[in-house]
């Protein structure tokens, strides 16, 4: 799947997405979308040709805690970085994109909110919550998600650059 912004790889390979102080700010990022979005689950997702990694998460329990990462065929996320804008399932086993996603019918997703992360003009990934029911995300949910990708983006600007 090609995801058409110029120099988006070459920017994602500037950050040292390993990082644990990187990494332990965009958890702390993820834990209090998490909370104030009242969903068990929050990502920072950088999104790749063939794969999406999460640099920062909570909640994330089992098989994608252990990876940190799906197949992009699995990725919900790639929707917002490919548009651009938020990406909103309510409900994904009603959803005809989404509901034959193995994260739905192995893992039980059925509601993610995202909405993408830009540093100096390209889309890396995305800023998500995810929950195991149907949920209708607001206009201040999708408010305070775009507030957490700005602050993600700007820490991913500030941040040493990768050896």
């Amino acid at each position: 799947m090609s995801i058409p912004t110029p120099n988006r790889f070459e920017i994602m390979a500037r950050i040292n997405l390993d990082d644990p102080e990187l990494r332990r700010r965009l958890d702390s990022i993820a834990k209090r979308t998490a909370d104030r979005l009242g969903q068990p689950i929050a990502l920072v997702s950088m999104v790749l040709d063939t794969a999406q990694i999460f640099p920062g998460s909570y909640g994330l329990q089992g098989w994608l805690d252990e990876l940190a990462g799906t197949p992009i065929e699995w990725s919900f996320c790639v929707n917002a970085v490919n548009s651009g804008t938020a990406y909103v399932v309510p409900d994904a086993t009603t959803d005809a994109q989404q509901s034959t996603n193995p994260l739905v019918t192995i893992d039980g997703v059925r509601s993610y909110a995202g909405v993408p992360i830009v540093v100096d003009g390209a889309i890396l990934g995305a800023h998500c919550v995810l929950g195991p029911n149907p949920h209708p995300f607001t206009d201040a949910d999708l408010a305070e998600l775009r507030r957490g990708a700005e602050e993600i983006s700007q820490i991913l600007r500030s941040f040493p650059l990768a050896d």
